[in-house]
């Protein structure tokens, strides 16, 4: 299931449009998980954060959804700054309203496996501007846990590219970069791209 937040019509009935016929998609209200709590581990929230005054706004909402959903910030125009602070707070992905469909797509389904999601540029900004925890910083010796394919297929993830863009530049079908990286992720004990991103580019 997607649940869409957002206070215009426009948004609800875009999404309903391009993506009714693939997922159950059904639009919410600001009180819905007052009195809503069972979700499946899948599910996930589209959250239209244009209308939020501030960023603590968003995180007041933000907290009141149940911490087994996975949520999408929705912005009408995106800003590195702010999309790397909610990501950090818990965010699969933030996209401008303005992204294409196809991308869209693939945002939900990457975040619906459990992924993170971000535009390249969103992706650099943390990577150079977000302070890493200790627990989580690794040695890059650990890569040479890797086979010689998974590194190069590491090294696309770290510059953004998208799986389906990976499988094009190396020539292989599209399921075998999706093994190559679940074992990555196993290998070196990380759970999404942008983990992957900052250990290659310590």
């Amino acid at each position: 299931m997607i649940y869409i937040y957002s206070k215009l019509d426009l948004i609800n009935n875009y999404f309903q449009k391009e993506f009714g016929n693939k997922y159950k998609i059904t639009s919410i209200n600001s009180s819905f998980f007052d009195f809503n709590n069972e979700f499946q581990t899948d599910d996930i929230v589209i959250l239209d954060i244009t209308d939020f005054e501030t960023v603590d706004d968003i995180l007041e909402y933000f907290n009141t959804i149940p911490k087994n959903l996975r949520v999408i910030a929705l912005v009408d125009e995106a800003k590195l700054a702010q999309g790397a602070y909610l990501i950090k707070k818990g965010f699969k992905s933030y996209l401008s309203v303005r992204t294409n469909k196809v991308i869209i797509e693939q945002v939900i389904n990457t975040v619906k496996n459990g992924n993170v999601w971000l535009y390249p540029e969103l992706m650099n900004y943390i990577i150079k501007h977000i302070n890493i925890n200790s627990d989580e910083n690794r040695s890059s010796d650990s890569l040479d846990k890797l086979s010689k394919k998974e590194k190069q297929v590491a090294n696309y993830v770290a510059d953004g590219m998208s799986n389906k863009e990976i499988a094009q530049s190396l020539g292989v079908q599209l399921v075998t970069i999706k093994k190559h990286i679940s074992s990555i992720f196993s290998k070196l004990n990380i759970k999404d791209r942008v983990a992957l991103a900052i250990l290659i580019r310590k």
